[in-house]
């Protein structure tokens, strides 16, 4: 019961401090973007050289110009895009609280709004990859749909999921600064196992099973169903209740260990 009503004060604090929240969020965007002589042009190179790279090396070097039927460019970009928020998100937010530890110690500042300043900054750029995603779509002849309706749904899935994994990781980095290097990784290998750059349509049993357990391609399938399939997320019911579930194990435990851990902040940083 003690949880469900600080939730309630902390969601409570975010509305009141949204003005605050608001400067630091457009803070730490011109920081991250505007601070160089290309600006906002990285935030879009970068992740646009990591897709022309994979679409050359599929397209050209394997010599596939299509996956499960779909145009190559689509299919791949709707799937990566999403990819890009969770990675850069989780990247960002877990050493959110070392990087603003000159806030932690002011009394009038909710320590836990420190990590979705870095999920809001990634949000923005996020917005902006998924108008570039609507062109390609559009370009490829896939018009918009009512299935784009579903845009808000799975963006929420992937807010609710990121925010529990924020909280725990940058709590967890105060303490254990190897934490970046392990979540590095960690996105690393997820990349690979998640069907972002291959089908999972063939795969049955166990190989189906361990595709199905990975939360994370429960959001990028999503994005792919909405943009290029046309699939609705209440079509597959199992596990849309499974993701949940896992969503706001995550949400909890990650509010748990960050509410045990915040009190050493201050005398570790």
């Amino acid at each position: 019961m003690s949880y469900i009503k600080n939730f309630y004060y902390f969601n409570k604090v975010i509305f009141q401090q949204r003005y605050i929240i608001q400067k630091l969020v457009v803070r730490d965007f011109k920081k991250k973007y505007l601070s160089t002589y290309l600006g906002m042009v990285w935030a879009f190179l970068n992740p646009l050289a990591y897709i022309l790279t994979i679409w050359f090396v599929i397209s050209i070097g394997l010599r596939s110009g299509d996956r499960a039927g779909y145009a190559l460019l689509p299919w791949l970009v709707s799937a990566m895009i999403p990819w890009f928020f969770i990675r850069d998100a989780l990247s960002n937010a877990s050493g959110s609280l070392v990087e603003y530890s000159f806030l932690i110690k002011k009394m009038y500042f909710r320590v836990g709004i420190i990590p979705l300043i870095k999920l809001f900054t990634v949000l923005i750029i996020h917005l902006f990859l998924l108008l570039v995603l609507a062109i390609i779509a559009v370009s490829y002849g896939y018009s918009p749909s009512i299935y784009w309706l579903q845009i808000p749904y799975y963006l929420l899935c992937a807010l609710v999921l990121m925010v529990g994994l924020s909280w725990l990781s940058s709590a967890l980095m105060v303490f254990v600064r190897d934490i970046k290097q392990t979540i590095e990784v960690f996105t690393t290998l997820f990349f690979w196992i998640t069907p972002i750059i291959w089908p999972h349509e063939g795969l049955l049993g166990k190989k189906r099973l361990i595709v199905d357990l990975n939360p994370f391609f429960y959001i990028t399938n999503g994005y792919r169903e909405t943009f290029i399939q046309g699939k609705w997320f209440f079509e597959q019911v199992n596990l849309t209740i499974y993701f949940w579930f896992i969503a706001i194990l995550f949400f909890i435990i990650g509010a748990i260990v960050f509410q045990k851990l915040k009190p050493h902040f201050a005398d570790v940083l």
